[in-house]
């Protein structure tokens, strides 16, 4: 019993340790994006920010699922909660999706010019890369403690380094021949968050159903 409390422990410290580093990530890597996307007019860029800050609320929702897990009057209900954090953050990734997906069909109608300087190609490297050390350390972490909502959470970790790399490289395409390609990058980056957040709802809807 002792020694299933102390691994229980672990678990805990461990899920609440990496929750509270992807916030704080997410959180500074949104704010500078803000920034630059609404200095250089770049909708890709502010788009690329808003789904940062949605990623904050992921991880926040990491740490309260598991703060109620944790507590006494919740205990008994641990893996189910983990669940529902899991299936929170999928339906949250859809939401972003279907947003970005509607932005860049406006961005396709009343196209605007866009100001990519060397910060906003600084931040985008800066956040690509971030992005994926984060969500290699969410996945292998979440692995080791058998945390749904810790793999759920780096799975749209590293969903949002491929959406600030496509911005990225949309920016680099816009520097070099001039060519804007944000409505069309918005809209793949879209389809795929979509298809990412559908991927992470189904598995845990049929374990649900597998579990009663």
């Amino acid at each position: 019993m002792t020694k299933e409390k102390s691994q229980n422990s672990v678990h805990n410290k461990t899920v609440l340790k990496a929750g509270y580093l992807a916030i704080v990530v997410n959180l500074l890597l949104a704010v500078f994006k803000i920034a630059i996307g609404t200095i250089s007019g770049s909708l890709a860029v502010i788009s690329d920010a808003i789904h940062g800050l949605i990623d904050t609320l992921s991880g926040i929702i990491v740490v309260t699922s598991e703060k109620l897990g944790t507590s006494k009057k919740f205990n008994k209900d641990h893996e189910k909660i983990e669940h529902i954090g899991a299936l929170l953050i999928a339906a949250i990734i859809i939401i972003v999706g279907i947003h970005i997906f509607a932005e860049s069909i406006e961005k396709l109608i009343t196209p605007e010019e866009v100001e990519y300087s060397a910060p906003v190609i600084i931040v985008l490297i800066s956040s690509v890369v971030a992005k994926l050390l984060l969500g290699r350390y969410l996945k292998t972490t979440g692995t080791k403690v058998k945390s749904d909502t810790l793999i759920a959470s780096s799975v749209e970790t590293i969903n949002d380094s491929i959406i600030s790399g496509a911005v990225l490289l949309s920016a680099l395409i816009y520097l070099i021949w001039h060519i804007n390609l944000e409505a069309y990058i918005s809209r793949i980056i879209s389809v795929i968050i979509i298809n990412f957040g559908l991927e992470l709802i189904f598995p845990k809807i049929f374990k649900h159903h597998h579990g009663h």
